[in-house]
């Protein structure tokens, strides 16, 4: 099991790196893993087709196809970073008429969320192991997503890491053209300075409301991620926003 432990402190907003870090997400640089389409070509641990693990280096025109129909079948959420699933795994069981699809870059966990589909029976809850940013506008219909969950992502720290960072105006873009009016963009966070950060963000992008407190309400009975539970096991408090699609 990975330890667990506090941040560095406080997340600095440089202007500057920013724009940097923007530039290279448009470019299709930074994405962790690189280019999609050559990451994990022959991974021996994507099943067999039908299963629902989407990988878009390996998948075939009726994987494309198949997905699709999944995330328009029915309200959709997507969770980007799901790390072992805890979350996304708890509350697709707790809501069986909603279809959801989890991004996780890291092998052993979207392994791990993978088995916990299997074994869980479920059968609304899809899982992908390509860096969202490079993917989502490709094989997520516009105007489609009910709820993003963007919950404790890595800040990456060092400076030469910071475009891993998943937030960016080039995100917010993404994220507008895959939320539906009305959407939910769901990002909760332990790291000082990082919920400032996406308010900034957010306030200069013509596509979403500024955080809205009231939609707490909506995510009362969610699911805590493990570092989630681990940050009120030991007192460190969470940041949460919640941001609407115009």
């Amino acid at each position: 099991m990975t330890r667990l432990r506090r941040g560095r402190g406080k997340l600095a907003v440089d202007p500057e790196e920013l724009r940097q870090i923007d530039a290279l997400h448009r470019a299709g640089e930074g994405l962790i893993g690189g280019d999609p389409y050559k990451r994990h070509a022959r991974n021996s641990l994507v099943p067999p087709e039908p299963a629902p693990w989407f990988c878009v280096a390996q998948a075939s025109p009726a994987h494309w196809r198949r997905l699709r129909r999944f995330l328009l079948e029915a309200p959709v959420e997507i969770e980007i970073g799901a790390g072992d699933g805890r979350f996304i795994l708890e509350w697709a069981e707790q809501h069986p008429d909603r279809h959801f699809l989890a991004f996780e870059i890291r092998l052993k966990h979207v392994k791990r969320v993978y088995a916990g589909v299997v074994e869980r029976g479920l059968d609304n809850l899809w899982v992908c192991d390509d860096d969202a940013r490079g993917v989502l506008l490709n094989i997520v219909p516009s105007n489609t997503v009910e709820v993003v969950h963007l919950l404790m992502p890595d800040p990456w720290w060092k400076k030469r890491q910071a475009r891993r960072r998943l937030i960016s105006p080039y995100m917010l873009d993404v994220l507008a053209a895959v939320l539906k009016p009305g959407g939910i963009f769901r990002f909760e966070t332990d790291v000082e300075g990082y919920p400032e950060l996406v308010d900034m963000l957010v306030a200069d992008h013509p596509a979403f409301i500024p955080h809205n407190p009231a939609l707490a309400e909506r995510f009362r009975d969610a699911p805590l991620t493990s570092r989630q539970r681990w940050c009120e096991e030991h007192g460190v408090p969470v940041h949460r926003r919640y941001y609407t699609r115009r």
